[in-house]
């Protein structure tokens, strides 16, 4: 069985065209694969920047937490405290595992209010904590308002 002359000008047509196909496909699924890798990159940092932020929200709680404990001492007859002051986070909070590069700073304002002939000390607090990872810092501000009738 041998080719005909009409098959055999069409094979050599033909020819070098499946090399222009195949360069095709491999262009479009290196494109595909580089977009690929891309949104994973991106997903990856979106992760990293929420539990790094949720690590300040963290920080920062522990900031309320301690300007709160200064304000409201637990003691027999130990009153709340005026608290206008700044406090810092200590050494010993960085060796907290997680939040070895996050620290905090919270502030502590008191105010004498009258309401309706009521006298009243008015506190604010407030604490931003941050956290960093790289040359990127995730911070988040907390704050708490606190009226007590004197």
């Amino acid at each position: 069985m041998c080719p005909s002359k009409r098959n055999r000008n069409t094979l050599k047509s033909q020819s070098g065209s499946m090399i222009v196909m195949a360069l095709f496909a491999i262009i479009v699924l290196a494109l595909l694969a580089g977009t690929l890798v891309s949104m994973n990159q991106s997903s990856s940092n979106s992760v990293l920047y929420e539990v790094y932020g949720v690590r300040a929200k963290n920080a920062a709680k522990a900031g309320i937490q301690e300007v709160a404990m200064s304000s409201f001492p637990i003691g027999a007859g130990v009153g709340p405290q005026l608290c206008n002051q700044v406090i810092n986070s200590s050494a010993s909070f960085s060796t907290i595992s997680g939040f070895q590069s996050c620290q905090f700073t919270a502030r502590c304002t008191t105010r004498d209010i009258n309401f309706n002939g009521e006298d009243y000390r008015y506190y604010r607090f407030s604490s931003t904590g941050s956290c960093g990872f790289d040359d990127v810092v995730v911070s988040r501000t907390v704050s708490v308002d606190a009226m007590q009738e004197n």
